[in-house]
């Protein structure tokens, strides 16, 4: 284990050591607000259970799981842990599928009760149709019914199931989607199932348990009341920190377990620390501290730092405006890195709810309209940090073998191929020529690179059509009901929707929003994914305040802007009291339900604790005046730190 593991104890980290040490180890719930070091906490853990149970772990073959909930950060820990080998580290979605993967019978049954169940709901759907829904929308149904009747016929012919970017139930590929359902299952249905995963796992550790799925955790729980089976289960998270739907937010305790609160923050100032609280009041009872910090010569004390709001119109003067606030803040903290320059990237992390700003700045504003603007909310969603199963392929595969082909790394494209494409799977080069095979390869993705470079006119639905004819990347069902040569024209106009219009109107305009959002989408340039990969890699100045968390800046200007936002899920002027709650929000309160301002509330706070020193917030809204009335009345900022446009006169 790295340095990381030798830091000293909080008591969170003494509690933990308990829980490792105990006879049997005991489960248990670690709440870890923004900046507290829990993924030091997490490492600690790991290193005390391979310490502590290391050598029985040896002698009967089990290991300790630390499942997370992206590829960077399993990546991350794994480096933190020293590759041991005691130690497992895969994303969520893997670590599924290591589990199920031997179970290949169960997965047949599975897969095709999961078939008839899609074919019921469209048959349903189908039944139900309503005089707005459109002629296209009956056909791409049609066709959809069509196809996964042919599946349900030759999923008994299928040899073995696997895991790839997007299910094919016909050729025995299973998506994302399908792993967070099949495993949740086997393990409620099949006894056999959770003593064979308690057994190979007896410590299964959750990284960012808050955006883990209900069904994922519950499953884990279920493994952990088997009698006579030894199972510690641990949750590292922070509810406060939960930003997609998906995920459960608070992981209640079962008896017997403990919570284990960490409430230090070993990373914000003083006043951006105080904001966080001030933030986090209206959501939960965590109060945070800062923690101690230390250099080569003993503690160091906290920064003071700056939280500034300013309050400015919501016009065309709003990229005027911002450098102005950062030029207002350069003079105020002495820092010029405030000041706007050629090496933004590293001089000041502008967050924002992915909108206009970014995508027309950055030069990916057709994919953003595309999947954003007008997009249905799981397009929205799975937009800001490329999981949208329309985007997913071109984020996971061809944006990087396009780099890699075009940096000359050919042993790079070959392990793309080789990881993602059916070509190569063992039994497709069954009686195949290699040779005319890694020729066929080698010019699909020299056109890949090609369309995506910029000097080509072509669409990425042309892109996704020629990778879909080669056969080079297995696609979700959904996108290749969309590359059928058979589908017809643009989709008919969307009429104009209300966020709270009723569950039936909704269901149907979201089927016609995402026709709608697919023509837009497969007509983009192909050369926009360059921009929007450097957007969601943070390789820009901007990031999403969706996909921020964890991560941690110097400088930090959050723009509050719901006019330019499409995200109805989010609402800062909702948050803030300076526009009204709907109906649908009244009505979630009503049956003690989440609403647009809960969502918003985790949102800002992870937005603001991103600051290391200070932090500028920009709001801009049509009436500043009333707003800024109303503002200092909510004790979230302190008074002399809200200004409006007059506090640039003079400058």
């Amino acid at each position: 284990m790295n340095s990381r593991a030798n830091k000293p104890d909080t008591q969170a980290d003494i509690d933990l050591r308990a829980c490792i040490e105990h006879v049997p180890p005991r489960s248990f719930i670690m709440k870890a607000g923004a900046g507290s070091g829990k993924t030091t906490s997490l490492i600690k853990g790991l290193s005390s259970v391979v310490r502590m149970h290391g050598g029985k772990l040896r002698r009967a073959r089990q290991r300790v799981a630390c499942i997370t909930y992206t590829e960077v950060a399993a990546g991350e820990i794994w480096k933190d842990v020293g590759s041991d080998a005691l130690v497992h580290v895969s994303t969520i979605h893997s670590f599924m599928w290591l589990l199920a993967k031997p179970f290949q019978s169960d997965i047949r049954i599975w897969v095709s009760r999961r078939i008839l169940e899609k074919i019921e709901a469209l048959e349903r759907k189908q039944a139900e149709y309503g005089a707005r829904v459109q002629q296209r929308t009956k056909d791409k149904d049609s066709r959809d019914l069509v196809r996964l009747r042919r599946q349900s016929a030759r999923v008994s012919t299928v040899k073995s199931f696997r895991y790839g970017t997007g299910s094919d139930y016909a050729k025995g590929i299973l998506g994302h989607d399908d792993i967070l359902k099949l495993v949740p299952s086997l393990i409620a249905d099949r006894r056999l199932f959770r003593a064979l995963l308690a057994r190979q796992f007896p410590f299964v550790f959750v990284d960012e348990s808050q955006d883990t799925t209900t069904e994922v955790v519950e499953a884990l729980k279920i493994v952990g009341r088997e009698a006579g089976v030894p199972f510690c289960l641990g949750f590292f998270g922070d509810p406060m920190q939960r930003i997609y739907a998906t995920g459960t937010g608070l992981v209640e305790a079962e008896p017997n377990w403990i919570d284990i609160p960490k409430p230090e923050n070993f990373r914000c100032s003083t006043k951006v620390l105080a904001l966080a609280n001030a933030i986090r009041s209206g959501g939960d009872d965590l109060v945070q501290v800062s923690g101690e910090r230390l250099g080569p010569e003993g503690a160091v004390p906290t920064p003071v730092g700056n939280a500034h709001l300013f309050i400015l119109p919501a016009d065309g003067t709003r990229d005027a405006n911002l450098d102005l606030v950062r030029g207002w803040m350069a003079g105020q903290t002495g820092d010029d890195q405030w000041r706007p320059g050629a090496d933004d990237q590293a001089r000041v992390k502008l967050l924002v709810i992915v909108h206009q700003m970014a995508a027309r700045r950055l030069g990916f504003g057709d994919l953003y309209s595309a999947l954003n603007s007008s997009a249905p909310s799981a397009f929205k969603d799975g937009f800001l940090d490329g999981t949208a199963w329309p985007i997913s392929p071109c984020v996971k595969f061809l944006i990087p073998i396009a780099i890699a082909h075009a940096s000359g790394k050919q042993l790079e494209v070959m392990r793309l191929v080789r990881e993602h494409s059916p070509l190569f799977d063992k039994d497709s080069l069954l009686g195949v020529d290699i040779a005319e095979r890694l020729k066929t390869v080698g010019a699909l993705v020299a056109s890949i690179a090609d369309a995506i470079s910029g000097a080509s006119a072509a669409t990425i639905g042309d892109l996704l059509k020629l990778v879909h004819v080669g056969d080079l990347l297995s696609f979700d069902p959904r996108l290749v009901s969309y590359l059928d040569p058979d589908s017809i024209g643009p989709a008919e106009p969307l009429p104009d929707q209300r966020e709270d219009q009723d569950d039936e109107g909704r269901e149907q305009d979201e089927s016609e929003k995402e026709l709608a959002s697919m023509d837009a989408f497969l007509a983009c340039p192909a050369s926009q994914l360059f921009a929007y990969q450097a957007y969601i890699s943070e390789r820009s100045p901007f990031r999403t305040q969706q996909g921020i968390k964890g991560a941690e800046f110097a400088r930090v200007l959050v723009v509050l802007d719901d006019a330019e936002s499409t995200h109805f899920q989010f609402s800062y002027e909702k948050y803030l009291g300076l526009k009204g709650l709907s109906d649908k929000d009244r009505e979630h309160i009503a049956a003690g339900e989440e609403t647009t301002v809960d969502r918003t509330r985790r949102l800002f706070y992870v937005s603001c604790t991103r600051a290391l020193r200070d932090l500028a917030v920009v709001l801009f809204t049509a009436d500043p005046e009333r707003a800024e009335a109303h503002v200092r009345q909510l004790n979230l900022f302190e008074d002399g730190a809200i200004h409006t446009n007059a506090v640039f006169e003079g400058m």
